[in-house]
């Protein structure tokens, strides 16, 4: 018999191990101490509610709802959020009594409250931020960004909290 050509002979070199694909990064969530942070929704729209509501979910936080101001603070009288999104435009009270509300309270004014609305003017948002309101996103919201968004609404509302 010949002998085994040295290409086929095993060798005692450690096999390569296959390259791993490079994994997107998911958006970073300012850090809260304990469980999830709590947003509560406040639009007169359903599938606003849902759309804003999945999306949010998916990155990682709670998510309560209410369909107009008045259920917006039976909402936070039992479980306070960490943020409100709030619609300008709503049927009984509108986003801004709901801000005057919030505000006009030691217990919920300094939950930051973000509107979330349509109105896409610089009349429409210095009003908005003149009543109360803290942010300001115009609709419709791009899927893919609003969670950064929304997060980084979050670090900032922590950073004003914390120098007060």
């Amino acid at each position: 018999m010949k002998p085994k050509s040295k290409a086929a002979r095993p060798t005692k070199k450690a096999a390569k191990k296959p390259a791993r694909k490079p994994t997107r990064k998911p958006a970073k969530k300012p850090a809260k101490q304990q469980g999830k942070w709590k947003i509560l929704i406040v639009d007169d729209d359903p599938q606003i509610l849902e759309l804003y509501s999945a999306l949010l979910e998916g990155a990682g936080y709670a998510v309560d709802q209410a369909e107009h101001a008045l259920a917006a603070i039976a909402s936070i009288v039992r479980a306070t959020p960490d943020l409100i999104l709030a619609d300008i435009r709503m049927p009984i009270v509108d986003g801004m009594g709901l801000v005057a509300e919030l505000k006009a309270h030691t217990d919920s004014q300094d939950i930051p409250v973000v509107a979330v609305t349509g109105y896409d003017s610089p009349e429409s948002r210095e009003s908005a931020l003149k009543a109360g309101y803290d942010e300001y996103i115009t609709k419709p919201v791009d899927p893919r960004r609003f969670p950064d968004q929304i997060a980084k609404i979050l670090v900032r509302s922590r950073s004003k909290r914390a120098a007060k």
